[in-house]
């Protein structure tokens, strides 16, 4: 068996992945070179390359992997991937790769290069539209010429491309409908329940697709000219997008449907009929991406029975014991963290552990480590800031410092107020 994974949550067989799939950076500059970023599909490949079957173990219970929780979360993660996908792509002649792994490098780039490829097809029709819009056809090219040159129009190749598409599009959710409605629909909300959330599905796919388009398009190009893509937007755990943040991302998509759909409707209402979902799903972005992106609205759906899947129907141990745990959490959660970690001995030593900075030993830096001890002991704990703290826990040494002076200190001190 050759699937494009090595085992993504759980590598059954260790020795072989460690003897096969230590990923050395891909040589030379630029931005094709350097650490692999997608690595799961290289150390399928190396270890099937060794002679070790690599199979995906679908029927096991209980592994589960969360899914960005809005559309700019998972495009920040395709950015990686495009990334990732175009550097596998210089293994491909690789020697000793078995074919099914090169086809699988092969359709990793091709998943981010059809987008530039199909918007550049738009654009070439839409200019080709124009042409024939806005100039006089032509039917006698050459001087003298007895007999007209008539335009060839060729709809059989334009109606097998559009079956094509719609086949490659709709086939794999009409065999997964009906493989549900074989082996049982009431886990997943029963026959209508299911269907219509397969209808929906439809919608939103059509809807995010032009989207896609355009992000993974700047993603392929700013790769190629050595582009650095930066999002500032935080990670989120299940946040809905702001209004601001959804504009900001999406407004040029948005101002690009707009001129399209206003152009091609004043040129030729015909061809607005066939740009409607590509330009109307674009006017449409920011709102999609704020509406898909509220955790109300999937809870919603969720009482309506709607998208369910088995595990939401039966919920299984580890998720139930999850959320109570989560719900024991939220119940017992601190009131003022960084007074803990100051006083109590074992909230100390967990976040001394986990502080994050880590320097070299330093005159002028032991001199500042005391310096920020000796602020925190004589000011009240109002005065500390989010700054200063934040200096404080993520220095270690500093911390320790600032715990042991506390708890050696005679009597009453100043610090917290005490």
């Amino acid at each position: 068996m050759n699937p494009t994974t090595g085992g993504h949550n759980a590598i059954i067989r260790v020795k072989p992945f460690i003897e096969h799939c230590a990923l050395a950076p891909l040589p030379g500059d630029g931005n094709f070179a350097g650490s692999i970023l997608s690595h799961d599909f290289v150390e399928a490949a190396l270890m099937r390359r060794a002679g070790w079957g690599v199979w995906i173990a679908y029927d096991l219970p209980g592994s589960y992997e969360e899914l960005p929780p809005n559309l700019l979360d998972e495009l920040k993660r395709d950015r990686r991937w495009c990334q990732g996908n175009l550097m596998n792509f210089r293994l491909f002649l690789v020697k000793g790769m078995h074919p099914v792994h090169r086809a699988v490098f092969l359709t990793g780039v091709m998943s981010y290069l059809s987008a530039p490829l199909w918007f550049m097809f738009l654009a070439l029709s839409t200019a080709l539209q124009v042409v024939h819009a806005l100039t006089e056809p032509q039917y006698f090219l050459q001087p003298r010429q007895l007999f007209p040159v008539w335009p060839q129009w060729r709809p059989e190749l334009a109606i097998a491309l559009f079956a094509s598409t719609m086949v490659l599009l709709f086939l794999p959710k009409l065999l997964s409908i009906i493989l549900v409605w074989c082996k049982g629909s009431k886990e997943y909300g029963g026959f209508i329940r299911v269907t219509l959330s397969l209808l929906l599905e439809v919608l939103f796919s059509v809807l995010l697709a032009p989207v896609r388009m355009l992000f993974h398009t700047v993603f392929v190009v700013s790769a190629f000219l050595g582009w650095e893509v930066v999002w500032n937007s935080p990670q989120r755990d299940d946040d809905s997008t702001p209004w601001s943040e959804a504009f900001m991302r999406h407004g040029s998509q948005m101002l690009l449907g707009l001129v399209w759909a206003v152009g091609m409707a004043w040129l030729d209402l015909r061809f607005l009929f066939w740009l409607a979902p590509i330009v109307f799903s674009l006017i449409l972005s920011p709102f999609v991406s704020v509406v898909s992106s509220r955790a109300t609205n999937g809870l919603r759906t969720k009482r309506w029975k709607l998208f369910l899947i088995p595990e939401e129907y039966n919920t299984p141990k580890v998720l139930a014991d999850t959320e109570s745990y989560l719900k024991l959490n939220r119940e017992r959660i601190l009131d003022d963290g960084f007074m803990h970690a100051v006083f109590n001995p074992a909230f100390n030593a967990l976040a001394t552990a986990m502080a994050t900075a880590r320097h070299r030993s330093s005159h002028v830096l032991e001199i500042a480590r005391d310096r920020h001890v000796e602020q925190a002991l004589n000011d009240m704990p109002e005065k500390l800031n989010r700054d200063r703290r934040l200096v404080l826990l993520s220095d270690p040494v500093t911390l320790s410092r600032l715990h042991y002076r506390v708890w050696a200190a005679p009597g009453e001190i100043l610090f917290v107020g005490g």
